[in-house]
């Protein structure tokens, strides 16, 4: 056990040793500040493998670093550390001694990766990226480059013709080695996926929003980001407005925002639009429904931002906010903590009936637009249950597969589909018609926050708390 915290780790070259029979092995481990090599050889006459430690010597002046990546030399003569303090730090590993610092950048050398030839890569915190070449105290620098962001991590593929750099914010690189010049591979959020929205009509494109404080537009033709706009705190919401071209989030400090689907610029916001996070948004009647923490809905004149009206729906915080489908000034939502799905008449501004269950909570809710417009519901303890407005009591109930919180259900747009997922974290389709299952699947890693279906209907998108937003073709569309 080491007395101070292993920073580093790797191992060496393997060799044959004194016995033939049992391979020596030989790594590097770095308790910050101190670097160790270690040799693990079997030895006979305990019939056990014995780990020699030797420390390595420092100059007489000092030198306290701590490492954040190591390697070895394939020989294993040779170790190359990078440190937080943004310099590479060469060690002899035949005497157990350091040989040489060169300062690469000044926020931390991430990953070291090693090549043929003598060749060294480096990837630092603020982004750059170094080629180095050379041995014991000689090196020379080749080349380097800066990428936005902070590097995590480098890797060669097996021809060593290009270098992946990983960021700290999420996205993926990919470096040529000759010219380190970089493109970008691919995005993706750090943290779980709260919301995920189609326009009415346009099925090329997709936005998500994030805890990760990030809202993206994503291109489902090439699963490339489109657009990347950073928030100042954890997005809740979002929804696209495909009206006045605009996607409108919502954020846990209360604020509402809109943006310029091709621009990304801001467009109007309400900063606080409620008192605690945004939980739920929709559109009704060109006006924008809210939910928020506090237990209020309202409805905003947009891009004016003046409160229309306003109505305290619930005792907790609001699980979502619909705008009915054929009569837009009914508005119905359903309390996280209450139980109760409330529609209300902003006409009239009344409270028109209220559903009542005993056992479990809501957890998602959507409306058919078929049948009688029922809305459908679904609960803590896996049953989906489907209210007409008129009647108190539900009309439906159904029991999902699962059997577990069902946290995501969209309609197919023809109606004909519905799509849940939840605690379980697989995604189940049903005929709408007959509740009869049509497809199972799974992709996520944790809990399914929010999906949809593409306004073409080929396509299911889900996002979870696992930061993965899995896209999933639909065969059953007309």
């Amino acid at each position: 056990k080491s007395e101070k915290i292993v920073t580093s780790i790797v191992w060496g070259p393997m060799s044959r040793g004194r016995s033939r029979r049992n391979p020596t092995y030989s790594l590097v481990t770095t308790p910050s500040p101190l670097f160790r090599y270690h040799i693990l050889e079997f030895e006979s006459r305990s019939m056990q493998y014995v780990l020699k430690t030797y420390p390595c010597q420092f100059p007489s002046r000092g030198l306290s670093r701590t490492y954040m990546s190591t390697i070895m030399d394939n020989l294993g003569e040779s170790a190359i550390s990078g440190t937080e303090a943004g310099d590479m730090l060469v060690f002899s590993m035949r005497n157990s001694v350091f040989r040489t610092r060169i300062p690469i950048c000044a926020s931390g050398i991430s990953s070291v990766v090693k090549a043929k030839d003598n060749v060294v890569y480096l990837g630092g915190g603020d982004g750059s990226v170094k080629k180095l070449r050379g041995s014991d105290r000689d090196w020379q620098v080749l080349g380097e480059t800066k990428i936005p962001g902070r590097i995590v991590s480098l890797s060669l593929n097996s021809d060593e013709s290009c270098l992946v750099a990983g960021m700290a914010h999420g996205s993926m690189c990919i470096l040529d080695t000759t010219s380190l010049k970089y493109k970008i591979a691919g995005e993706s959020h750090m943290a779980g996926i709260n919301d995920i929205a189609f326009g009415k009509k346009d099925s090329s494109y997709c936005c998500t929003i994030s805890e990760d404080r990030l809202l993206r537009v994503w291109n489902l033709g090439n699963y490339h980001v489109q657009r990347t706009i950073k928030g100042q705190c954890a997005g809740r919401r979002c929804l696209i407005d495909s009206v006045r071209g605009e996607i409108i989030s919502g954020w846990s400090n209360g604020a509402v925002r809109a943006f310029s689907i091709d621009t990304g610029r801001e467009s109007w916001s309400i900063a606080k639009a409620h008192k605690g996070a945004i939980t739920c948004l929709d559109i009704g009647q060109g006006n924008l429904l809210t939910g928020g923490e506090d237990g209020s809905v309202r409805i905003w004149s947009t891009p004016s931002c003046r409160l229309v009206t306003q109505y305290q729906a619930h005792q907790g915080a609001v699980g979502e906010v619909l705008a009915d489908i054929s009569q837009p000034h009914l508005v119905h939502s359903f309390g996280l903590s209450d139980r109760a799905i409330s529609t209300y008449n902003a006409k009239k501004d009344q409270k028109i009936i209220a559903h009542m269950i005993q056992n479990g909570g809501f957890c998602s809710m959507t409306q058919r637009i078929d049948s009688e417009e029922e809305l459908v519901t679904g609960l803590s303890h896996g049953y989906i249950l489907f209210w007409d407005c008129d009647e108190k009591n539900p009309v439906g109930k159904v029991l999902d597969s699962g059997r577990s919180a069902i946290t995501a259900l969209a309609l197919s747009p023809d109606g004909k589909y519905l799509a849940l997922s939840g605690a379980d974290y697989r995604l189940r389709v049903y005929e709408v018609k007959t509740m009869k299952l049509v497809a199972r699947c799974g992709g996520h890693g944790g809990r399914v926050n929010r999906l949809r279906f593409s306004p073409d209907q080929r396509q299911i998108v889900s996002v979870g708390a696992d930061a993965a937003v899995c896209v999933w073709n639909f065969y059953l569309s007309p």
